[in-house]
């Protein structure tokens, strides 16, 4: 069963204080309990892992585990006066959070941060640092060795691993499995064309409207069967589709794990329950979505324990319906849709490249060292963000967490792998 352990605020608990807890620790769960601190209430996070790992950093820490402990924090750092309790949540009774080992975690507000399942690219439910470390590394060390890499998944995740294991095996075979007709089918014509033109110069596969018939990761020589019943070579099989979303455990969620909720972000059929990145309002896992679906359930959370109104929920970035950056490897291409920005942010990418880059602003960054306002960051003048000048500025936030301010490069036991 899980390890459980409590860590409190050096001031005790005040019995009558309106108890809140939020179930996961990583950006949604993270994100609501710093909005939440300090507001006057008993708050209590739930995280099935005692580190932090930075989910942005998946697909490039299975190809550099070297790097990993970049990426993880030893602890789940939290403001003083929020409990943590170390625990894997299987149900909800009454109002009580059941964990593993049994124990019960009574609330007068729950909020569901349970975010995407998405196994390898990030630590199981529960997995402990050993085991976590000794499964990157194990799978790091044969992707660099392999002759035939296969990735089962064509969306953002498959693409972006594509390129960063043609970045550290330049000589094996990638072959992506995509149960759509292509690889990221949501792209309009002219992100297509640059997709499969970038995919062909690295000479990464792309085999459509099939399924790979496993689930778990293989790093050994193995014949795979597929949806067509055909047979398909690999040396390493890296699946990199989600399972869904993590809400299942509350016996709430839909058959794709998440939370219903009306305008509030507030479960339509148990009212002291809300979700941030889990709910069916979560259109994709960008950090400014979670960010403002945390903001909103904070400010309701508390509205509901005062009785008082609720407010409707405002897409902070309501023309983002796709993810609005792209990654090909971490050192390859990348491209930013300016389409999907709100209409200055994307102007500003469309129209701001080189040489016209703001002269008081991304100039003297540039020159000081601040690698986001490179002056090819946006391409060139007029035309779409993308290149090796885009990679650099996404790649600032592999290892940065920004206004989250999560130390990383703290992993438990050891800062360096070895």
């Amino acid at each position: 069963s899980a390890v459980v352990c409590i860590a409190t605020s050096p001031h005790p608990v005040n019995a009558a204080m309106p108890k809140i807890v939020i179930v996961g620790a990583g950006c949604s769960g993270m994100m609501t309990a710093k909005g939440l601190a300090g507001k006057g209430h008993d708050i209590t996070v739930v995280s099935s892992t005692s580190y932090f790992e930075w989910a942005i950093a998946g697909t490039y820490s299975l190809t550099h585990p070297e790097e990993l402990h970049k990426a993880v924090a030893g602890k789940i750092d939290l403001p003083k006066g929020i409990n943590v309790v170390i625990g894997t949540a299987v149900s909800m009774v009454d109002n009580q959070v059941i964990l593993q080992d049994g124990q019960a975690v009574p609330f007068d507000a729950l909020i569901i941060a349970t975010g995407l399942d998405l196994p390898l690219f990030r630590p199981k439910v529960g997995q402990s640092w050993e085991d976590r470390r000794k499964e990157v590394t194990e799978v790091g060390n044969a992707l660099r060795k392999a002759s035939n890499v296969v990735i089962g998944g064509g969306g953002t995740v498959g693409v972006e691993f594509a390129g960063d294991v043609r970045e550290v095996n330049p000589s094996t075979a990638i072959t992506i499995v995509c149960s759509k007709d292509r690889a990221l089918p949501y792209l309009n014509d002219k992100y297509r064309a640059k997709l499969d033109k970038k995919l062909y110069e690295l000479n990464i596969k792309v085999l459509p409207n099939e399924k790979v018939q496993e689930e778990e990761y293989s790093i050994t020589k193995k014949e795979l069967r597929l949806s067509s019943g055909q047979m398909l070579h690999s040396d390493c099989f890296i699946p990199a589709f989600t399972r869904g979303y993590g809400a299942g455990w509350t016996g709430l969620a839909n058959g794709s794990g998440k939370i219903p909720v009306n305008s509030y972000l507030q479960c339509e059929t148990t009212k002291s329950v809300f979700a941030v990145g889990c709910s069916t309002k979560s259109v994709f896992s960008g950090i400014p979505k979670i960010e403002g679906e945390a903001k909103t359930v904070c400010a309701n959370v508390l509205a509901f324990l005062k009785d008082a109104p609720l407010k409707d929920y405002v897409d902070p970035m309501p023309t983002a319906v796709q993810p609005i950056s792209q990654k090909i490897g971490h050192n390859t291409f990348a491209w930013v849709d300016p389409d999907q920005l709100p209409g200055p942010a994307g102007a500003c990418f469309r129209y701001c490249g080189f040489p016209c880059c703001p002269l008081f602003i991304c100039w003297p960054l540039a020159l000081c060292g601040v690698k986001i306002c490179n002056p090819f960051f946006c391409g060139y003048c007029c035309s779409d963000p993308e290149g090796k000048g885009t990679m650099m500025g996404l790649k600032m936030l592999l290892h940065n967490t920004g206004k989250m301010k999560i130390k990383m490069g703290t992993a438990p036991d050891q800062q360096q792998m070895q």
